[in-house]
């Protein structure tokens, strides 16, 4: 008779063999906190150390499922062991350790609002995939998507550091492969990335406060030339030079990549990068197109507040906060700033 194996006695083994693999795995157990499953320090007084080996790092376009159930797909350039060890992860920790639950629940929460309402929400609103009539194809993706990270212009899904909740000031650390490394009295955490809250949820699907917000997708005008705002943030850089966007100039429209609406940090920061590049460019008219910006995106949320008035539902809940978040951040704004 096959028993089921302990759960510890599961985690040890497939650290164990993650070790031999070439991954790091210092001072790591699994744990229950205030998000659900997590990971802990096993001794809080020693730091945490994860680290994922190249040879275990899947493009995520190479991961499929098979009878319901994630696997290394044939298209993917890893060895036999890694490839039982990444499979085996996902029988026990990743899709079935709690992970496939939790895409599905999200759905289903979604799903608790009327349909005329989810139609609203994508269409409308720009929510993205979590509103629309889930399938298997849909919640696949979904659970792919929310556990991969771009490493070397890649998309990879990312064993074990996936099981790391949001929160705290640590990053990602991305400097040999994928990991983290930190020093924590609690819950380990991990801040998942430099968007906002609306991205958050576009990307993860809960709320949380951010220190920045940035411009739905626009179109509008500057002076006698059209405008397109976009909304394509570089995530994966920090620098408050990066907050610059892309101009694409010589065109009909005038292309921004994405605009900075509110920074707490840097209040003034959001207008002087704005009216610095519209000056550069020969712009007319450009204090005006930032105040409409600013507008129409707080109009935006505004509306969908009011759109979700009287829903005492959790996803409505969820979508109230990341819009008094967003709209929180957006009021940084003030001044001007010189680059």
């Amino acid at each position: 008779m096959n028993e089921k194996v302990p759960l510890l006695t599961a985690w040890d083994d497939l650290l164990e063999e993650f070790r031999a693999l070439g991954g790091t795995a210092e001072n790591i157990c699994v744990g229950q906190g205030q998000f659900g499953r997590g990971i802990f320090p096993a001794d809080p007084s020693r730091p945490v150390a994860i680290q994922i080996p190249h040879n275990l790092l899947v493009e995520a376009s190479h991961m499929i499922f098979v009878n319901g159930v994630p696997r290394v797909g044939p298209a993917a350039a890893v060895g036999d062991r890694e490839r039982t060890w990444l499979n085996r992860y996902q029988d026990q920790f990743g899709w079935g350790g709690g992970g496939g639950d939790e895409v599905n629940r999200m759905f289903e929460a979604a799903s608790a609002l009327p349909p005329e309402m989810r139609e609203t929400l994508r269409t409308r609103y720009g929510l993205g995939h979590l509103f629309h009539e889930p399938d298997d194809e849909l919640i696949q993706q979904r659970f792919f998507q929310m556990r991969s990270i771009t490493y070397q212009n890649k998309s990879v899904v990312m064993p074990i550091v996936e099981m790391v909740n949001h929160g705290g000031g640590v990053r990602y650390d991305l400097s040999q492969a994928v990991g983290l490394r930190g020093n924590f009295t609690g819950e380990v955490l991990v801040q998942y990335s430099d968007v906002d809250s609306f991205d958050y949820f576009l990307s993860w699907g809960f709320a949380t406060e951010r220190p920045v917000a940035f411009s739905l997708p626009l179109e509008g005008t500057l002076g006698k030339e059209r405008l397109e705002v976009g909304q394509a943030f570089n995530a994966r850089v920090t620098s408050k030079r990066n907050w610059i966007p892309e101009v694409k100039r010589n065109r009909d429209p005038v292309q921004l990549t994405f605009v900075l609406l509110g920074n707490i940090q840097f209040p003034r920061l959001p207008k002087g990068i704005f009216y610095q590049l519209m000056r550069e460019g020969g712009h007319q008219g450009f204090e005006e197109a930032f105040d409409h910006i600013h507008h129409c995106n707080r109009l935006q949320f505004l509306s969908l507040l009011d759109e979700l008035e009287g829903f005492d539902l959790a996803i409505a809940r969820t979508l109230r906060a990341m819009a008094r978040h967003q709209l929180r951040a957006m009021s940084f704004c003030f001044g001007v700033r010189g680059l």
